[in-house]
């Protein structure tokens, strides 16, 4: 489809360049008035007259080599883009120049070619400051135009006729009629400041988009600089964290060795006694210090992952959230012979309760539900969380897996943890949303998954 756009522009570039070459044939009676009025200008000693008909020999010509260089430009820029630049601009050139020879040879205008490697010397270098970006065409047109107009002044200059500028027969009547009025004074001065003014707003305007496109270009950069910086800011929070949680982590263990090596202790002197009592107490310490030490080993250890099932998870997790403050309601419902997954059960744990936490956030004081289905579907172990709350916005949907990215004020590192802890475990997440009607975040896992196949 995009080469098929390229030949449609190439051939509009070339019916172009004929157009323009053909166009003076349909303004015959335009170059017939204008004779009449160079002569009837001399009759009546008209300046004024005179005046008119060079900005009508302007918009002539002006409109004719347009056509003639934009359809050269459109048609090496289609066909010849592929190559080197050096091969395009040959092409350019060699187009427009002989373009002009078939258009002196066929309407007998007696055109020199000074002006033609002027304006083409001038588009070419201000080409180069042109971005190529998407109005890239209309820029170029623009600037092409603004320097035809100038090109066409500076054929009227007297003062140039010397040095072979201006020889046309519709330019050289022109100049004779003024020399007849004014000694050439009038169009030296007049045709000078309008090829002055055209070349200078042509260069002016180039330079203007191309310093605006530079300043764009910088914007973006310090975009990227400021959200590499961010995100570096982040990573250097989490690892900071992380790095604080793993030696508190650490130090935990030697207290909880000391519990467990006095309770041991106690127990031994305490087994004469007949009280059964006591006994069960110490049993319960022993089981929570054992379940710390895991906890303990498995935050330490995140890689590390074993069998457990997700009515398991699903406790852990809820017996954590606080929804004593809140109307809401949290039902859950699962399907029997739920697969067992292998995962870091503090790690994966976590991941869902911040899926929790974000759904209880998503309330603002009013009650609502939020729901847990967990079953099997398509060979996967499907976990939904589905609630009824605010939502999240179409436009934000696309970044909330960013680190950093958030909607309230957050360090924003929530949902990516979210997604890297559930991608870890070999599993996916995914999120739709409808603001206040129900948002649904879906985690899927592998239905069969051995420890050797969970990635690490």
């Amino acid at each position: 489809m995009k080469a098929k756009k390229h030949y449609v522009v190439g051939l509009l570039g070339l019916g172009m360049l004929i157009y323009g070459g053909m166009l003076p044939y349909f303004l015959d009676r335009m170059t017939a008035f204008m004779i009449i009025q160079i002569n009837e200008s001399i009759i009546d000693r008209d300046s004024g007259q005179l005046l008119i008909t060079s900005f009508m020999y302007v918009a002539k010509y002006t409109v004719i080599f347009f056509f003639i260089y934009f359809g050269a430009f459109l048609f090496s820029r289609v066909f010849c883009q592929r190559v080197e630049m050096l091969r395009y601009l040959g092409c350019f050139i060699i187009l427009t120049t002989s373009s002009m020879f078939l258009f002196n040879g066929l309407h007998h205008e007696n055109l020199t070619f000074q002006t033609h490697f002027l304006t083409l010397g001038l588009l070419l270098l201000l080409q180069v400051y042109i971005p190529k970006q998407k109005y890239y065409y209309f820029i170029f047109s623009i600037i092409l135009l603004l320097l035809i107009i100038s090109m066409q002044w500076l054929q009227l200059i007297p003062a140039l006729s010397s040095f072979g500028f201006g020889l046309n027969d519709m330019a050289a009547s022109i100049k004779m009629a003024d020399a007849y009025f004014t000694d050439n004074s009038l169009f030296n001065t007049i045709a000078t400041i309008f090829f002055a003014a055209f070349l200078v707003i042509a260069i002016i305007f180039t330079l203007l988009i191309f310093l605006q496109r530079k300043q764009m270009d910088t914007l973006k950069r310090y975009e990227l600089q400021e959200e590499e910086l961010k995100e570096t800011k982040i990573a250097l929070v989490e690892s900071k964290v992380y790095e604080e949680m793993t030696t508190l982590v650490h130090d935990l263990k030697t207290p909880l060795v000391t519990v467990e090596g006095l309770i041991s202790l106690i127990e031994m002197q305490m087994k004469t006694s007949p009280d059964g009592m006591w006994r069960n107490y110490f049993n319960r310490i022993n089981q929570s210090v054992n379940k710390m030490k895991d906890m303990i080993s498995e935050i330490m250890h995140e890689n590390t992952k074993k069998a457990t099932p997700v009515s398991e998870l699903l406790e852990y997790v809820v017996s954590h959230l606080n929804l004593d403050d809140q109307a809401i309601k949290l039902e859950v419902f699962m399907v029997e012979n739920v697969p067992i997954l292998y995962v870091n059960k503090i790690r994966f744990s976590r991941a869902i309760a911040n899926l929790l936490e974000n759904a209880v956030c998503s309330f603002t004081g009013s009650g609502g539900f939020i729901r847990i289905n967990v079953k099997r579907d398509k060979g996967q172990v499907l976990i939904q969380i589905e609630d009824n709350g605010s939502g999240i916005r179409q436009d934000d949907l696309q970044h909330i897996w960013k680190d950093g990215f958030s909607t309230t004020n957050s360090t924003g590192i929530g949902l990516s943890f979210v997604k890297r802890v559930i991608e870890n475990h070999g599993g996916t997440i995914t999120v739709n949303s409808r603001p206040n009607l129900l948002t649904q975040m879906n985690i899927r896992m592998p239905e069969e998954v051995s420890e050797s196949q969970v990635s690490v």
